[in-house]
């Protein structure tokens, strides 16, 4: 290898060069060091044991260590280690006067760059020198390559996280407008499915539903009527009671509501609750007569949210009843339609809390109507 370093540092590149500490318990051993080192180092300086050195590399700016491996209270090679242990950014050469085989390995193991076995010549120094720089330098650059990368894959994912929240917002005022045009579809129903949809999330909160099914909830609860899509105009706005045969094709509703979105990817996770909102805790409901817990948690959190809002709000056949006949109504079903664990978490919600929901979601249905 050619001496690169010796006699090159001139007054214009002597910054390119490196930056070395010489650690030896030895007076004479670092004279020798100092003066070997000075033509091709930027700077050298001196510590006579590893705690000076310890001192000198918290406090400066290094490149290179050349240190001794033995020395009186502790040795080139813990220093080493609590180089390694504190990430310096620094390359090690390690000295000594009577190698021993199990040392070095130890020594590579912990990153060694470089060894000199004493005596040595200066030429060797400079060798090992060049060698270790070099080697920092590739190390270097490495690691500012790798932080770059990172540092650019940071930025594109928060860009992705933007554009999805961007895509995740836009889907869901979306939907939101789609259902606010199938609720007006029936007008004694105007903003039911965002009403449902807030009430079922709050009272899910309550309940303990688990954060990670929340979206699934609240997709269902907003489409749960989706499938009337599929039902005549003639039975789904008949002002007067349905006829068995007209009940038959109502009933229909929740499985063709799950049909269409199974068919969409991002809604799939919301079938379940589509299909089962009409499921009775008794097992009295439809379309599958499903009972207890066989029923998913979020059609029987929504249970609550459908009955609630139905009860509360104007119909052509009777005025809207109060939250105290809401609260009777919900006791006298627990355990016929309704689920008793979260009935007890419904029973705690004050009535100004389900007004104040009431009122956000309508003032919202408003604006996006345009009313």
């Amino acid at each position: 290898m050619s001496n690169t370093l010796i006699g090159a540092a001139t007054e214009v590149d002597r910054d390119t060069l490196p930056k070395i500490l010489v650690v030896d318990d030895e007076h004479g051993m670092r004279s020798f060091l100092l003066h070997a080192l000075e033509p091709f180092a930027q700077r050298v300086s001196e510590a006579e044991n590893p705690h000076q050195a310890l001192a000198a590399l918290e406090d400066g700016d290094f490149d290179l260590v050349i240190s001794d491996w033995y020395m009186p209270g502790a040795s080139g090679m813990e220093l080493l280690e609590l180089a390694k242990k504190s990430h310096w950014d620094v390359g090690f050469i390690l000295m000594t006067g009577e190698p021993d085989v199990h040392q070095v390995i130890a020594a590579v193991r912990m990153q060694a760059f470089d060894f000199l076995i004493k005596p040595f010549t200066i030429p060797a120094l400079s060798e090992a020198v060049a060698r270790s720089y070099q080697r920092l330098q590739r190390e270097r650059e490495s690691r500012a390559y790798r932080e770059l990368l990172e540092a650019g894959l940071q930025k594109r994912t928060r860009e992705l996280e933007a554009a999805l929240r961007g895509a995740e917002s836009n889907y869901k005022a979306t939907l939101e407008a789609l259902v606010a045009a199938l609720d007006a579809r029936e007008r004694e129903t105007f903003s039911h499915s965002l009403r449902v949809r807030a009430y079922a999330t709050y009272l899910a909160r309550l309940a303990g539903y688990p954060s990670s099914l929340m979206p699934h909830l609240e997709q269902g609860a907003l489409l749960h009527d989706i499938g009337k899509i599929a039902v005549a105009d003639a039975i789904l706005l008949k002002p007067g009671e349905l006829t068995p045969e007209e009940w038959v094709e109502m009933k229909k509703h929740p499985e063709a509501g799950e049909q269409i979105v199974r068919r969409v990817s991002f809604l799939s996770g919301a079938a379940s609750i589509i299909r089962n909102h009409h499921e009775r805790f008794d097992g009295t409901g439809y379309p599958d007569g499903l009972a207890g817990d066989d029923i998913p948690l979020g059609a029987r959190i929504f249970a609550f949210a459908d009955t609630m809002d139905a009860m509360t709000t104007d119909r052509p056949y009777r005025a809207a009843l109060s939250m105290d006949m809401v609260r009777e109504e919900v006791r006298c079903c627990i355990g016929s339609q309704f689920d008793p664990r979260i009935a007890e978490a419904f029973l705690r919600v004050p009535e100004e809390t389900w007004k104040q929901l009431r009122q956000k979601v309508e003032s919202r249905t408003t604006a996006m109507l345009g009313d």
